[in-house]
Order: structure tokens, then C-alpha cells, then sequence
């Protein structure tokens, strides 16, 4: 775990509602809001990729702000039916494990996937089956070993509709896998299907305990009544148990910025706003946030 910031909460959110083109809007914008963190996403990073020699530049640009780069949003279906497309996911996150340090960062993101044929969203029968996790087993080889030549860190995103579905399977592939350059992110809503939601709660505590040493990105949003397999909304339009998680981001992990997600960027201040009034803190002079 790092330090604790000298204020709490730091708050951000995704790049995608900038291109890499306009990093003064990004920069103008989060400041208006006061986020201090970002998650770059993939069409900012396929522009950056392709002239990172103006990378070293974005990062300082935006140091110069006061906004860190928490991490890279490489999520790509690990175990798509697709071959072709299955090694070029492959090969984008393999180069944002390559890239991330030019960022300041050490974290790439990526969910597992699906078999299904038709939805990276969608479940399959398949991915139960062991030709699916033999698939995932070897992504993760190859993804790690690029990880560990350069110091950077693959953080897993588990959902209900993928591969990686539950906090158990978690928890096997971390044994599997017994390297620092595996981390995971901390998103409890993707874990909570229909047939937990009377007790999430307890489900949500639970995961954030039994990983607390391992997050190193958290994010913020929501999850429909219907189940993370229906809608994970944004923060405040689902049925989520947020005091708990917001107690366990101010007194275990204060030092995770939380990335706001699947919300339009005028909400953030409204969340902001919430976030502080959950935690029972001070949102400050703010004007945005009044």
C-alpha cells in the first residue's frame, strides 16, 4: 500500500471524453472539477502510441497540474474466440505494459473476457470450460512476462458475464500466478450478480478485505437492481452499499485515487459532492462543488 494523500479524496476519472490532440481541454476540465487523477483509454492511447516521443511531454503537461496518471485502461478480451483479434488484444496490452512507465505510471487494466461469440459483455458456457482457462493462463504468461522486463504491473478487472467472474477465481489465479507484476483493481460492483444483491453488503466487504493488500486502481460507479450482468450505472443510480466501500477507500486504502466511470463528465461534481457527504467530509471552498 502507498502513503496516504495530505487530502482525501483524490478523485478522477477516464480520459474518454478528451482526444489526445486537446490535453488542454482535459487538463482545463479536471481542474474546474478539481480531479487530480486520470485513466488514459484506449483512443487516447493508440494516438500517444504512435508519436511517444510526445509522451514524456503529456506527463509533464499534466504534473505541471497537479494530475497523475493512475494508470492505462488496457482492457481487451483475453480469451476472445477470435485468434487473430485474441493476439492483437494481446499485442495493445503488451505495449501498454511497455509504455506505462513513460506515463508515470506502473498499471495497465484489463478485464478478462469472454467466449462469446458475438459480445465481449456477454457470458458463455465456454468460460467455464479448461481450454478457456488454459487460454487465460497463457495470456497471463506472456502479459507478465513483458510486465516484469518493463517494471510495469497488470491489474485484473473480474466481471459476472467473464472468465474471471468471481472473487474465488481471483483469488486462484493471484496463487497461480504468485508475482507482484499482478495486482488487481479494485471494482467490487462488476462481482455483484443478481443473485447477491440482498446481500452485498457483506459480498463487497468481504472482497475489499480479502484483497486489500493487492488494489492498486479503484474505481467508483454503481449496480443495477437487476444485477452487474444487467447495468453497472453510474455512482448513485443503482443499488450499491457505497458507505461501506467509501469507509474502506478513506481508512484502508486512502492513498487509491478513485476513477469515477460510466457517467457523463457535468455529473462529476454531483459525485464529488456525494462522496463527501457518505464520508461525512469536508467537499471544501470549491465553487464547483457548492
Amino acid at each position: 500500500m502507498g502513503s496516504a494523500p495530505e487530502t482525501w479524496p483524490q478523485v478522477g476519472t477516464f480520459s474518454s471524453d478528451f482526444t489526445y490532440g486537446d490535453l488542454g481541454s482535459l487538463i482545463e476540465g479536471f481542474t474546474r472539477f478539481g480531479l487530480t487523477a486520470v485513466q488514459f483509454g484506449k483512443d487516447f492511447l493508440d494516438e500517444a502510441f504512435a508519436s511517444p516521443a510526445a509522451i514524456p511531454r503529456i506527463r509533464a503537461e499534466l504534473d505541471a497540474h497537479g494530475i497523475a496518471v493512475t494508470g492505462l485502461a488496457g482492457y481487451r478480451n483475453l480469451v476472445a474466440p477470435d485468434p487473430e483479434r485474441r493476439q492483437e488484444g494481446l499485442a495493445f496490452l503488451k505495449r501498454c505494459l511497455e509504455m506505462a512507465p513513460l506515463f508515470g505510471t506502473q498499471v495497465v487494466a484489463t478485464e478478462t473476457g469472454t467466449r462469446h461469440p458475438e459480445s465481449d459483455w456477454r457470458a458463455s458456457a465456454e468460460n467455464d470450460s479448461e481450454q478457456t482457462w488454459a487460454l487465460l493462463d497463457d495470456a497471463l504468461t506472456e502479459l507478465l512476462a513483458v510486465a516484469e522486463e518493463h517494471g510495469s504491473i497488470l491489474a485484473l478487472e473480474g466481471y459476472v458475464n467473464h472468465v474471471l467472474a468471481t472473487p474465488d477465481q481471483l483469488a486462484s489465479l493471484l496463487e497461480r500466478f504468485p508475482t507482484p507484476r499482478l495486482q488487481v483493481v479494485l471494482d467490487p460492483f462488476n462481482y455483484l450478480s443478481k443473485d447477491l444483491v440482498p446481500d452485498g453488503e457483506r459480498v463487497a466487504a468481504a472482497f475489499c478485505s480479502r484483497f486489500a493488500d493487492r488494489f492498486v486502481v479503484a474505481h467508483l460507479k454503481d449496480v443495477s437492481p437487476e444485477g452487474a450482468e444487467v447495468d453497472t450505472p453510474e455512482f448513485g443510480q443503482g443499488v450499491f452499499p457505497h458507505a461501506l466501500y467509501i469507509d474502506f477507500l478513506r481508512t484502508r486504502r486512502p492513498d487509491l485515487p478513485i476513477i469515477l466511470e460510466h457517467l457523463p463528465f457535468g455529473h462529476i461534481p454531483d459525485a464529488i459532492r456525494r462522496i463527501h457527504e457518505i464520508a461525512g467530509t469536508d467537499a471544501g471552498p470549491n465553487p464547483t462543488l457548492s
